[in-house]
């Protein structure tokens, strides 16, 4: 045995004793808690001289606004994830990749983003549903507003064109 894994073992012999020691040896004996705990009216009267004091201290205009949000009624749903009035759904970060092209008999086949589609299926992603396929490029159509982009063919071969 190499000194340094009697090192390692050294080590973890202390730290396995002292682990022993303090969770045997624990800290002393604990006062019993009320089991009935704290009442609303005590938790309450803490609350409001929490606000008192806060609303005392000299806030800036900021601060205050944050005080003043605190109080005020959260709504049911805390995330809005629909676009607001008047605005389009948010573009996706990323443009899909065409990266392969396959032809069957009569079915044709789009690679996108590493995965196959027909005309119809919806991508991965979410978002977007294929619209039509061609060897140079595949038609994508969103599904929230109906727009279609192109993508066009970005596979080896289309360097060589």
């Amino acid at each position: 045995m190499t000194s340094r894994e009697k090192i390692i073992l050294a080590v973890t012999g202390v730290v396995a004793v002292a682990g022993l020691w303090i969770a045997l040896a624990g800290n002393g004996p604990v006062a019993p808690k009320d089991p009935a705990g704290p009442s609303a009216a005590d938790e309450a009267a803490k609350a409001g001289s929490m606000m008192a004091a806060i609303k005392d201290a000299a806030l800036t205009p900021a601060e205050l606004a944050m005080v003043a949000a605190i109080d005020a009624p959260w709504p049911r749903q805390a995330f809005y994830d629909r676009p607001f009035a008047g605005q389009e759904a948010a573009k996706p970060v990323t443009r899909p990749h065409y990266s392969g092209y396959v032809e069957l008999g009569t079915g044709r086949l789009a690679v996108v983003d590493g995965l196959e589609y027909q005309v119809g299926d919806t991508l991965e992603s979410g978002g977007y549903k294929v619209a039509s396929i061609t060897p140079d490029m595949v038609v994508l159509e969103s599904l929230g507003n109906g727009q279609r982009i192109e993508i066009p063919y970005e596979g080896r071969d289309a360097l060589h064109q």
